[in-house]
């Protein structure tokens, strides 16, 4: 098997064999997946896996690993999966032994429901095995659904009675000898007998199973988990462990040494290559060769290195796009690997032959690396030996280097709509149907632009007051206005003061900072040349910091200067990656969330700030809370103070009120505000909790937001009354929308996602008598551009 295969990178692999070769695998965005290669030995085997597969995508169950995309046309043929992360149900039995008791009441349920929910969805296993069930961190877990061909066509029988088989493994172990005694009670038991029936019609089916299982007490004890802890870190997660270990000399030559074991093919495209020991250390100094070794070593003993015959290589594809810094490097990189390639195999045969000037380059190719060594590279060092190269060809050949540039819509058929207009249709049926038409795409469109959206429902009530577009019409939106990024796009990053003025936005590049109220670029300039992975506004609105994958930065937005020097530290590691200043913006922060990478920076004294320490600073940055578990502690400027209180707090949840004297913390059971003792300030909790949270600046409002959704409450009446509580365009499952109350506090302001800022208005005035006249006089009509844009069936008509 390649390295790659459709658009999948591919990893170890982690079966042990059988008729599917099942290998860890990772998109171009880095997500982790399982893809297998079945072995089909005919045109008919091919055709009905595809069928088996077409129903195992149909399926829809926390239970089952599902399957998201089976090509099985090409050669080899091959399907993809979800990764599930955790041991088999025969690794876990063979080193721990048999469950007994409720656990396997647990198994039991588990397994029934996935299987009950591939059946209903038409699918079924044919191959269950305790190789098959993975006991995952949120439970057990089916996986190979869809993956392969029983050598008889399966029936959701088979799987019944391959259920009483795997329970009898789970309760017995690998032998399955009764000797040891009943370790099935009764009720089990007798599910288990019934499924081992001969008769695959006296069998009962999997969902009569659930419903007896669910019966029973002992399957409403919870989730079985796996015995111990995973430990199954992703490829990227891996290496940038590793990464983190390393002295700071070894960590600067991290990227020569893998940027070196990496190729280009002749389509372009990134291949693994080898390198020996001796290419990588030629005409380096004797510090530089020690970190090299180090570097080797380190990488080596974590598998991800691998070295034959005294010439390390990366040991998986898998890694170049699992690893989000390689991948970083590697797209600043790409274009010069070929050139650096060329360097270096000339460089080592000039020194091998005597440094012959007949062996230097000249023209062109001296041209060519001239021009990436000046200005095209970005991680990559030249080694003694490179530069000496260089240096003497340049020399000999004194020219000037040559340098290259590279530089419709509709639910309803349009040509039918337009005879019946250009007929007059008297009963009016047209402007009825393109009511109903107008109505749902103002829908449609409420949750992301609620102004279209009601300039398009008085459009759908102009054109026909019929109940749909009258529901359009008067529906009830907190949300008064919209700005969106006009450049925004899938990898840009945005942020929002504290103020709600000012967004910034980062695409394809290029910093940008908008005005929202009145929509203007404020200012613009280039980002930093390597990736940024989030963005923070200092509290006066004038700083924007921007945390890299190395490095982070600031750029003063006022000044008219661009982007300043980098300093500290940046994330490497993927996941919910951000940012935040401290209130009195004297500290940045960042975390990515999924490796608990998490730092603070100290920008007066220029230095990490809580290391080691999750800490949730206060008004002024004069009072801190650091988590620490039952050691965690209150800190003042004079002292520190125990707060044992904070055990199992989540930090993340947490926030201060303006007062320094209260914080906030969303918890399972709601929102609570303790006093800085500990003791809670409120006799009811705030529900729901979705989890990020921030107080208004006068701390009469608490506001929480989770990825797709923004809640307000008013704590001034003592009861917390919902002030707000609208959905809003997901910002993705790992970044939560960014809220914030205006200078007037009247209004809030939400960044959501696509560079989309709400603003909800906190105070609405009463219900417009005339809901008509109201847009009108406030948002006016559909211009003839949106007209075209939303209504493109019918001409432009002016609705006020």
């Amino acid at each position: 098997m390649t390295d790659r295969l459709g658009g999948y990178w591919l990893g170890a692999r982690l079966d042990g064999g059988g008729h599917v070769i099942v290998r860890e695998a990772y998109d171009e965005s880095g997500t982790r997946h399982a893809l297998g290669v079945p072995c089909l030995p005919d045109a008919e085997a091919r055709a009905r896996l595809a069928t088996a597969a077409s129903a195992a995508g149909r399926v829809r169950s926390l239970s089952v690993a599902g399957l998201t995309e089976a090509c099985l046309d090409g050669e080899p043929p091959y399907l993809v999966g979800e990764y599930i992360p955790g041991p088999t149900l025969r690794q876990v039995v063979d080193r721990h032994g048999p469950y007994t008791g409720d656990a396997l009441y647990r198994l039991a349920t588990a397994v029934a429901t996935a299987l009950a929910a591939a059946h209903e969805a038409g699918a079924v296993h044919g191959s269950l095995t305790p190789d098959k069930v993975i006991l995952g961190t949120e439970g057990p877990r089916l996986v190979g659904l869809g993956w392969c061909l029983p050598r008889e066509p399966a029936v959701p029988a088979a799987d019944v009675h391959a259920w009483g088989r795997l329970l009898i493994f789970a309760a017995y172990g690998p032998d399955e000898r009764s000797g040891h005694g009943e370790r099935l009670d009764r009720p089990l038991r007798g599910l288990v007998a019934a499924a081992l029936q001969r008769d695959p019609e006296r069998r009962p089916s999997a969902h009569q199973l659930l419903l007896s299982l669910l019966d029973a007490p002992q399957s409403q004890q919870g989730r079985l988990l796996p015995p111990e802890p995973v430990s199954d870190p992703p490829l990227g997660v891996r290496a940038e462990t590793v990464y983190a270990r390393l002295s700071p000399a070894e960590q600067g030559l991290v990227p020569d040494v893998f940027l070196r074991l990496v190729d280009l093919d002749s389509d372009g495209s990134d291949i693994i290559v080898t390198a020996s020991r001796t290419d990588l250390v030629a005409g380096r100094a004797t510090d530089e060769v020690t970190s090299i070794d180090g570097v080797l070593e380190a990488y080596g003993k974590a598998g991800l290195l691998t070295e034959g015959d005294g010439s390390p290589a990366i040991t998986y594809a898998a890694l170049l796009r699992a690893w989000p810094r390689l991948h970083e490097w590697l797209d600043g990189e790409r274009d010069g690997l070929a050139v650096h390639r060329e360097l270096a195999r000339a460089a080592r045969r000039w020194e091998a032959g005597g440094r012959r000037e007949a062996a230097l380059f000249r023209g062109e190719p001296l041209d060519r690396a001239l021009a990436w060594a000046a200005s095209g590279r970005r991680r990559v060092t030249l080694s003694a030996g490179e530069q000496t190269f260089l240096d003497a060809g340049l020399a000999r050949v004194r020219r000037r280097s040559r340098r290259r540039w590279t530089v419709m819509a509709g639910l309803l058929s349009v040509v039918v709509l337009l005879a019946l207009w250009q007929r007059g249709a008297a009963d009016g049926r047209l402007d009825q149907a393109m009511a109903k038409v107008a109505a749902s795409r103002a829908e449609a469109l409420r949750l992301a632009d609620p102004v279209t959206a009601r300039k398009l429902s008085l459009a759908a009530w102009r054109l026909a007051p019929i109940p749909e577009a009258r529901r359009a019409l008067t529906s009830a939106d907190p949300a008064v206005d919209v700005f969106a990024d006009p450049y925004a796009g899938p990898r840009s990053l945005h942020a929002i003061s504290d103020d709600g003025s000012r967004l910034a936005a980062l695409d394809e590049g290029t910093l940008r900072v908008y005005d929202i109220p009145s929509r203007r670029l404020l200012a613009r300039t280039a980002g930093p040349v390597q990736t940024v992975r989030a963005m923070a506004w200092s509290p006066d609105g004038h700083t924007l910091a921007l945390v890299g994958v190395d490095r982070s930065y600031l750029w003063d937005t006022t000044s008219g200067d661009g982007v300043g020097p980098p300093f500290g530290r940046g994330l490497g590691a993927p996941g919910e990656q951000s940012a935040w200043f401290s209130p009195g913006g004297g500290l940045l922060f960042a975390a990515a969330r999924l490796s608990g990478e998490r730092w603070a920076w100290d920008l007066r004294a220029r230095r990490a700030a809580f290391v080691g320490e999750y800490a949730v600073v206060g008004p002024g940055d004069g009072v801190a809370l650091v988590f620490a578990g039952n050691r965690s502690e209150l800190r003042r400027p004079s002292r520190a103070s125990r707060a044992p209180w904070l055990d199992r707090m989540p930090w993340e949840y947490t926030t201060f009120a303006p007062d320094g004297e209260r914080v906030a913390i969303a918890e399972e059971s709601g929102i609570q505000i303790y006093g800085l003792d500990g003791v809670p300030t409120r006799s009811t909790r705030l529900r729901p909790s979705p989890g990020h949270l921030r107080f208004s600046p006068d701390g009469r409002l608490l506001i929480s937001t989770d990825s797709d959704r923004v809640r307000v409450w008013r704590l001034d009446d003592g009861t917390g009354t919902p002030v707000a509580d609208r959905a809003v365009p997901t910002a993705g499952v790992d970044r939560a929308a960014q809220a914030t109350i205006t200078g007037d506090g009247r209004r809030l302001r939400v960044l959501a996602g696509h560079g989309i800022v709400l603003t909800i208005d906190l105070a609405p005035g009463p219900v417009p008598r005339d809901h008509a006249a109201y847009i009108c006089s406030r948002y006016g009509a559909l211009s003839p551009q949106e007209w075209s844009r939303h209504l493109p069936e019918l001409p432009h008509r002016d609705t006020c």
